[in-house]
């Protein structure tokens, strides 16, 4: 993943997003070992799990991202799901969007502030940097997939970051949630960044199988059945995604096709992109076309 940031770089792509999971290589470690890679490209952990982790700690953690970083640094933080959290880590989901509301309250305080006092259903807070440092004031990102953590993300953070979404979604549910919570909470809407999963092939029997697989993970859980069906395209008895739906979300096809299909998402209203590309028979020689394309995008 190192090597792959360090060639973003190098094609004139913005920022690079940094994937956790619940079990597997920590992205914000990795966040920090590619800011001694590279000087320019933004690097953002998209998205840190906030569960196993306590956001005073968190916070701590994104002191030495943002000094490793300076000005290129962006905090993406998530609740995952309830079976991750309570059958992998045996903790309580409780209230995801409670346990978010004081998770950033605690982050925004130490990071943006420099200090916290809070006594909270999930939390109690009381902690102030040390003098010699200067709050670095990263944005926050929230992970959102549904109405109401989108109308969280737009009342309190500085960014929502949304997956398996395509432009209809974006344009008729998401976007108007998230500029929902902005009005709440009095303050400018912040930006919608959209995870897309480019399949570099015109072959949608290929695109279908990559897509399928892809999604085995998520197929379990309720939030992503919910979100689907809310979007108009419910996954099927054997919790398979449609095609219809495949060819809404996955962009694929050749280069002038993908550079289209990332195009329409931000004409439904995605401000950034967050790409990821699925390779095929050519990793190297597919990632950098695909490189090529995202640098086109970039202003």
């Amino acid at each position: 993943m190192l090597d792959a940031i360090v060639r973003a770089e190098a094609a004139g792509v913005r920022a690079a997003w940094v994937p956790s999971w619940p079990v597997g290589p920590d992205g914000l470690s990795i966040v920090n070992a590619a800011a001694a890679r590279t000087t320019r490209i933004g690097l953002a952990s998209g998205i840190s799990i906030t569960y196993p982790t306590h956001p005073l700690a968190r916070a701590n953690e994104a002191l030495v991202a943002a000094e490793l970083a300076p000005g290129r640094f962006r905090l993406g933080i998530g609740a995952s799901h309830k079976p991750e959290i309570e059958e992998r880590y045996g903790l309580s989901f409780g209230k995801p969007l409670a346990h978010l509301r004081e998770y950033v309250a605690v982050l925004r305080g130490m990071l943006w502030e420099g200090g916290v006092e809070l006594d909270g259903e999930y939390y109690r807070v009381h902690a102030a940097l040390p003098p010699m440092l200067i709050p670095p004031r990263p944005p926050i990102v929230l992970a959102a997939l549904r109405q109401n953590m989108l109308r969280l993300a737009g009342e309190i953070a500085d960014g929502a970051m949304l997956i398996w979404s395509g432009p209809s979604y974006i344009r008729s549910i998401a976007r108007p949630a998230l500029e929902a919570g902005a009005r709440v909470g009095q303050r400018p809407c912040p930006a919608l960044i959209v995870g897309a999963n480019v399949v570099p092939t015109n072959d949608f029997g290929t695109v279908r199988e990559v897509a399928q697989g892809a999604f085995s993970v998520y197929a379990t859980l309720p939030t992503y059945r919910k979100m689907f069906q809310e979007a108009g395209y419910p996954l099927d008895a054997q919790g398979r995604l449609s095609d219809e739906f495949i060819h809404e979300v996955v962009v694929y096809g050749d280069q002038d096709t993908i550079h289209r299909r990332l195009l329409a998402l931000h004409e439904a209203g995605a401000d950034e992109l967050a790409v990821s590309v699925s390779p095929l028979t050519d990793p190297i020689g597919e990632e950098a076309a695909v490189l090529e394309v995202l640098a086109r995008l970039s202003p």
